[in-house]
């Protein structure tokens, strides 16, 4: 059935696309390849899938498992053995000492380390779940940036196509002028120049849509070509805590206490219970004199004595505390950090938007100086090289304005990626 449904797609993308292109896609559908995808949706639901965000939500399970296993007892003991077995005339009906025993033994930890253990792994658990959406975020970031950027790339290679286009018109112009007698040799000069760095910048385009596809190849898994969407700048409300950066390390604060308080309860006792059975047989001892077997049980319960705590416990407790202050320095400085760089954002943000609205004054001005030009070329004055001058110069304009745009998009999504989600 499966085959069957695989062949009607084969023969009707023969129908809508002949040739090589449907032939190319049929191969694609007979051996199961993914669909390239339709949608910026569609590409960012594939990032929860990367292999980096992947990583860390396992580990984040193995932790939950590891915060299991802290609270749990270790296996208990089971011993067999005699006692008193005499050496001489080994046997179990010699002596009324001798015995058979089959033990137990069952050590209980400090519950309150192991409670401040199990907090450190469930603390651990949820810094590696922060860390996966902040990758993720960062992540998607880094998609709407590389789409941005080969809209971009692709924009400015038409724009500069059509330059290149524009230059062969303005070259056949003044080499009519120099036949006619015009001065006009110095001009062409610089338009080899101005031609030989637009090449340039063709083939440099080329290669950066190469580098941008393969970034998308790493991140969604193919050479993506859609548009991202219009990126809204997030504005932060002033509270450090909506920061993935702050977060993070206020969780390696809680870490870091709950150890405090494991070390603290190292000085507490661990506790055990044991617990014997004891077999004896009848027999006749070597006086002659004969004995009756019975059996008995012994009990007891063990605890530690904190007897070497000042050259183990107290130093560990030390350590935990020095841990705590830094896990508190390192969150101060994390807040910082995270402040500085998503005003960093915001100032380049702003910068941006603002170079968008010169450049589009400009070419507005532009705009209407070209048409102006051609209102008196077509009247019979002024020279046609000019009005291509202009149009080129606007068209440099465009490329510029391409940029912008892509920038305003990549900054905003770098801007929200330090931001928790709502």
């Amino acid at each position: 059935m499966l085959a069957e449904n695989r062949l009607g797609a084969v023969a009707a993308l023969f129908r809508r696309r002949p040739g090589f292109a449907a032939a190319l896609a049929a191969l694609l559908v007979l051996i199961g390849a993914p669909a390239a995808a339709q949608s910026f949706e569609e590409l960012e639901a594939r990032l929860a899938a990367h292999p980096s965000v992947t990583s860390l939500r396992a580990e984040r399970e193995a932790r939950e498992q590891l915060a299991r296993a802290a609270r749990g007892l270790p296996d208990p003991v089971v011993s067999f053995g005699v006692n008193n077995l005499p050496l001489s005339d080994p046997g179990f009906d010699r002596l009324m000492m001798t015995n058979k025993a089959i033990g137990v033994r069952q050590q209980i930890p400090n519950r309150r380390e192991t409670r401040a253990r199990a907090e450190q792994e469930r603390g651990a658990a949820r810094a590696a779940d922060l860390k996966a959406d902040w990758l993720l975020s960062r992540l998607r970031a880094e998609l709407v940036a590389a789409l941005a950027e080969k809209g971009r790339a692709a924009e400015q290679l038409a724009i500069a196509r059509r330059q290149a286009e524009k230059y062969d018109a303005l070259e056949a112009i003044l080499r009519g002028e120099l036949d006619a007698g015009r001065p006009a040799f110095a001009r062409l000069s610089q338009i080899d120049v101005e031609r030989a760095d637009i090449d340039r910048r063709i083939a440099a385009l080329e290669g950066e849509r190469g580098r941008i596809d393969a970034a998308l190849v790493d991140l969604v898994g193919e050479a993506a070509d859609v548009s991202p969407p219009a990126e809204e700048l997030r504005i932060w409300d002033g509270d450090v805590g909506a920061f993935y950066a702050a977060r993070l390390a206020e969780a390696g604060v809680n870490i870091a206490e709950a150890g405090v308080r494991e070390c603290k309860a190292a000085f507490g006792p661990d506790f055990g219970v044991q617990l014997t059975y004891q077999q004896r047989e009848s027999g006749v001892d070597p006086l002659g004199d004969p004995f009756n077997g019975d059996d008995w049980f012994s009990a007891g319960v063990t605890l530690t004595v904190p007897l070497w705590a000042a050259s183990s416990q107290k130093p560990r407790l030390a350590a935990a505390r020095a841990r705590e202050s830094a896990a508190r320095l390192d969150y101060h400085a994390a807040v910082r950090a995270a402040e500085e760089e998503w005003r960093a954002r915001l100032a380049l943000y702003l910068a941006a938007q603002r170079g968008l609205a010169a450049l589009e004054e400009k070419i507005a001005a532009v705009d209407e100086r070209i048409a102006a030009m051609k209102r008196a070329y077509e009247a019979g004055r002024g020279d046609y090289a000019l009005i291509l001058d202009a149009e080129i110069g606007r068209l440099t304009l465009l490329s510029q304005r391409a940029a912008e745009r892509a920038a305003i998009r990549r900054l905003a999504a770098e801007a929200n990626s330090l931001l928790v989600m709502p």
